[in-house]
């Protein structure tokens, strides 16, 4: 677990040095079907012009089952990727920046009968549309809506459900470093 954490502090870190010019740091919270939660993310950009933005977010995610007969605890990491409107358009006075996403996350679960870090774990990739919207040129409230599949490796001791589709929310707000 220690060295899971280490690598991705690393990976973080060796991105923030790569795209110092336009990073973000932020929070949110999100609901879905099964699970409720927060996260802190961290993001970079990838690729920008004049219309158009690619970024990639890393964060780590905490969840708690939303099924209140079985209690399960998620710890996780999600990689996501947004391609959509220039943030280079807030010079033209466009405070809200629509965008679509993918995503995909990975967790450690512990519930009853499973200790966090042991097998299974539990997964899930999703898409969808958000939109970033600007009180100035550094802050952000986002608002994102998509859906997608998750599912354990196994199954859980005493939990009978495996893989399902889901629709998730997210709301937060993001703190951006430019020139």
């Amino acid at each position: 677990m220690r060295k899971i954490l280490f690598i991705l502090l690393l990976l973080v870190f060796s991105l923030g040095s790569v795209y110092a010019a336009d990073l973000s740091f932020g929070g949110g919270v999100a609901l879905s079907r099964t699970k409720s939660g927060g996260y802190g993310e961290f993001g970079a950009t990838l690729y920008k012009n004049n219309n158009f933005e690619m970024r990639n977010y890393l964060s780590i995610d905490g969840y708690g089952n939303n099924n209140t007969s079985f209690n399960i605890g998620y710890l996780g990491f999600t990689e996501k990727l947004t391609f959509g409107m220039s943030s280079a358009q807030l010079e033209n006075n466009i405070f809200v920046l629509p965008y679509g996403f993918i995503a995909g996350n990975f967790s450690l679960v512990g519930a009853k009968g499973n200790n966090l870090g042991d097998e299974p774990f539990y997964y899930e990739v999703y898409a969808g549309l958000g939109a970033d919207l600007y009180s100035g040129k550094n802050v952000s409230i986002f608002v994102e809506a998509g859906g997608g599949y998750e599912s354990f490796t196994s199954r859980l001791p005493g939990y009978d459900v495996l893989g399902a589709g889901f629709a998730r929310i997210n709301v937060g707000i993001r703190g951006f470093v430019r020139k």
